[in-house]
């Protein structure tokens, strides 16, 4: 009887410490958290018809649930610049926002999510092309922006106006195309896709604890309110809400 006990709990334990032995590997990454700083160039696309290109500076830290699937947190300082073609109730309407932004999004980079772990771990022997193409990512977040808004000036009733104009129209004492705050808070959503150069081997022998990146990224971020160029109101010409787009490039440490 004892013989035929331990030849069953042999059975059973037999293919688990096979599965513990030669089983999938960990879903968990070795590298599991990263950090980007970056600089790019952003266009604001709000009420005034003449766009301009500004600067950003980013910094990203990331935490990977598993292979591929990463959540993360971006903070972000820049100038969004915009200008009119023509004046509007005598004055030339103009935009420069100095913003902070946080932004909290996941990223997802399909191909090696769906890698098998053969494959994961025989990487480094793939060209430089292939393995940047395997780390190509999409995203997408939600976020804060403060805006600032410098050197505004805002044309009131006192301006000059067609004699048919009523005064009814003046919000605040501001005529209707100058609405806006030139300072306060605004939610968007974020959208965002590129892709990381590997300044790394990743050799097994050379393998140290840090894995360099280059990263590519394009990202739009849309705003839930018309405040990022500082212009609001219903008036026509201004039926959409302001959204910015970033391309930027930075580095990646992962640990």
């Amino acid at each position: 009887m004892r013989r035929l006990s331990l030849f069953a709990l042999l059975c059973i334990a037999f293919p688990y410490l096979g599965y513990s032995q030669f089983g999938n590997e960990s879903a968990v990454p070795y590298f599991r958290y990263s950090v980007t700083g970056g600089v790019g160039v952003n266009q604001l696309y709000g009420d005034l018809d003449k766009r301009q290109a500004g600067g950003s500076v980013y910094l990203r830290g990331n935490y990977f649930i598993t292979h591929g699937l990463s959540v993360g947190l971006e903070l972000q300082e820049g100038l969004l610049l915009g200008k009119d073609s023509i004046a509007t109730d005598g004055v030339t309407r103009k935009a420069t926002n100095l913003y902070h932004a946080a932004i909290l999004g996941i990223r997802f980079q399909p191909i090696k999510f769906l890698q098998d772990d053969h494959l994961r771990r025989t990487e480094y022997r793939e060209s430089v092309i292939k393995r940047t193409l395997n780390s190509v990512y999409i995203g997408a977040g939600i976020g804060v922006l403060h805006s600032l808004q410098w050197d505004k000036h805002r044309p009131e009733g006192l301006v000059p106006t067609p004699d048919n104009m009523s005064d009814s129209i003046l919000v605040n004492n501001v005529l209707p195309a100058h609405q806006g705050r030139n300072h306060g808070f605004s939610y968007i959503v974020s959208t965002d896709l590129g892709f990381e150069i590997p300044l790394h081997s990743l050799k097994p022998n050379l393998l140290d604890s840090y894995v360099w990146n280059l990263v590519v990224n394009g990202q739009l971020n849309f705003s839930l309110d018309d405040e990022l160029d500082g212009y609001s109101g219903t008036y026509a010409g201004n039926e959409h809400r302001d959204i910015y787009g970033l391309f930027s490039i930075g580095v990646n440490l992962r640990f």
